[in-house]
């Protein structure tokens, strides 16, 4: 008999505020859905894994979702948290109120408040209030995490769970923290709770960093800053720093706590290191979410001995794109160099450096290596020969068509082919779409749809071939009538936007005329309304 089930005997007067079937008896809980999804010797989940039984009610009317993990993610990097008073104390008192009178009342109140909270942003309060009530029932609160973690089919009552459990050390919840820990939702809590029950507790966060690769991944990798064991150090250089969201968030401490410096030193540098060494290079001069270049001490040394290892073994695109990285950063005059100076980025050695990135890419076999990448059909590849192309001037237009016409509904495909479109190309593209996207479907009319999901993934080319049309006065009108019409406010913005080039013929487009009276919003409308009355737009 699960946790939950022990209140079900229980109920008193209060019973009729209580709902006849409770929330976890509906849906399966969320550890066991996860333990059916785990297949031995394969890292993460396989994929019906990562959609949660509570997937519905977290999403119920939000056409724009989070990734698994992000909210919490933003929220502990991007803002101070919250502290509400009035929040915490509220948790504190049901959850002692339980632990005392442990009715079905009491759980079920508890369990609904939890539910409509972000625990992340109350978890620390709430703990340090625990530690200071000396007459908490400690076995009751206990059971009463466990039974949330394992038992519970809503993910902010897993995550709660989680982190009471994490305050008793006990070993045996080491196997569940990783199981739980795989899901990027809740990895963020079992990763403090490894560290706080796990006998091996750097060992423990290694094995769950290598199942997750969103924000679990930072998450995981984060805590492994300080780690001395040099196996996880090299995993650190040479993996570790990978994850779905930004390889920014994971640079610096990959490459600092990884020893990029020293690895770098070593004259025999194998391959997938020095791949790995460009990919950190590149993300920390990116910067972006945590500390970068300018943070770097040794970021000019590991930039040196990069690039002299791979002037003698530039083969891959990745190579040619990391060295174009470092060439824009050491070229760019609109930062403060003399502040970089006693980090080692003197004239001389910006002048050195340059002169090397110079040299690898001119090697006279990168042209051919790009036409071979954009003959591809590997994503990846094709991505990486497209970006090199556009720096050797390779032209790339019969490639991105090609691939277009075998993909016509991929969004992406439009974007990069009407980014090499010039204008004796466009007629047949413009016909294409018309041929290809059905606009009739598309201008179903006017609403706020933000454009997200599968049914709006021809909106999604629309909305490239609008974007484009600003560079070809007067022509596409078809397609702008249908973005006019579009559920999707992008498409109609970027059709207003396309109309605005077009000058005085704008006035007389009798889409426009009947679009602006349908029209429900309001900046919109106005903008719609001023290219009628020939006003110009606004940048």
């Amino acid at each position: 008999m699960g946790f939950f089930d022990q209140f079900s005997g229980e109920r008193d007067d209060q019973s009729r505020e209580l709902p006849d079937t409770m929330p976890w008896d509906i849906r399966p809980s969320i550890y066991d859905h996860l333990c059916l999804h785990i297949v031995s010797e394969q890292p993460g989940l396989v994929e019906a894994g990562y959609e949660l039984p509570d997937e519905e009610r977290v999403n119920e009317d939000l056409e724009l979702r989070w990734a698994a993990g992000a909210l919490d993610g933003v929220m502990t990097h991007h803002s101070g948290g919250s502290n509400e008073e009035e929040r915490v104390e509220k948790t504190v008192s049901l959850l002692l109120t339980c632990c005392d009178e442990p009715t079905a009342f009491n759980k079920y109140r508890l369990y609904q408040h939890i539910v409509e909270e972000h625990i992340v942003a109350l978890i620390d309060a709430v703990i340090a209030r625990l530690l200071n009530e000396p007459q908490l029932k400690h076995e009751r609160l206990y059971e009463l995490a466990y039974s949330f973690a394992t038992e519970s089919p809503d993910r902010e009552t897993v995550k709660f769970g989680i982190a009471i459990l994490g305050l008793y050390q006990v070993e045996e919840n080491t196997e569940l923290f990783l199981i739980l820990g795989r899901h990027d939702e809740f990895t963020l809590f079992c990763a403090v709770a490894l560290s706080n029950v796990a006998d091996d507790g750097e060992q423990a966060l290694w094995e769950l960093a290598q199942h997750v690769f969103g924000w679990g991944r930072i998450h995981t990798v984060e805590r492994l800053a300080n780690t001395e064991n040099g196996e996880i150090k090299d995993w650190l250089l040479r993996e570790g720093f990978r994850n779905a969201v930004l390889d920014e968030y994971l640079a610096y401490v990959c490459a600092t706590t990884g020893g990029l410096l020293e690895a770098l030193r070593d004259p025999l540098v194998d391959r997938d290191l020095l791949t790995a060494a460009g990919e950190l290079i590149e993300a920390l001069i990116n910067g972006g979410p945590a500390e970068d270049m300018d943070d770097y001490e040794e970021g000019a040394t590991v930039v040196e001995l990069y690039l002299q290892q791979l002037a003698e073994s530039a083969e891959s695109l990745a190579d040619f794109l990391h060295t174009r990285a470092i060439q824009l950063y050491l070229s760019n005059q609109d930062v403060d160099w003399d502040s970089r100076v006693e980090r080692g980025w003197t004239s001389e050695c910006r002048q050195e450096l340059q002169a090397v990135c110079h040299r690898i890419l001119e090697q006279p076999e990168w042209p051919e290596r790009v036409r071979q990448g954009l003959e591809s059909a590997d994503e990846s590849l094709f991505f990486q020969a497209n970006q090199a192309a556009r720096v050797l001037k390779i032209p790339t237009w019969d490639h991105h068509w090609k691939r277009l016409q075998q993909s016509p509904h991929d969004a992406s495909r439009w974007f990069h082919l009407l980014l090499v479109c010039e204008e004796p190309q466009l007629p047949q593209v413009l016909e294409f779409a018309e041929q290809q996207l059905d606009l009739a479907q598309i201008a179903s009319g006017p609403g706020d749809a933000l454009g997200v999901g599968k049914e709006y993934q021809q909106h999604g080319c629309l909305d490239y071939i609008l974007q484009e049309l600003r560079r070809f006065p007067g022509q596409g009108a078809a397609l702008i009538e249908a973005g006019l019409r579009s559920p999707v406010v992008r498409n109609r913005n970027m059709a207003v936007a396309a109309l605005a080039t077009w000058g005085e013929a704008a006035r007389h487009f009798e889409p426009l005329k009947q679009a602006v009276g349908l029209e429900p919003n309001e900046s919109l409308q106005q903008n719609m309304e001023k290219l009628l009355d020939g006003q110009q737009l606004e940048e």
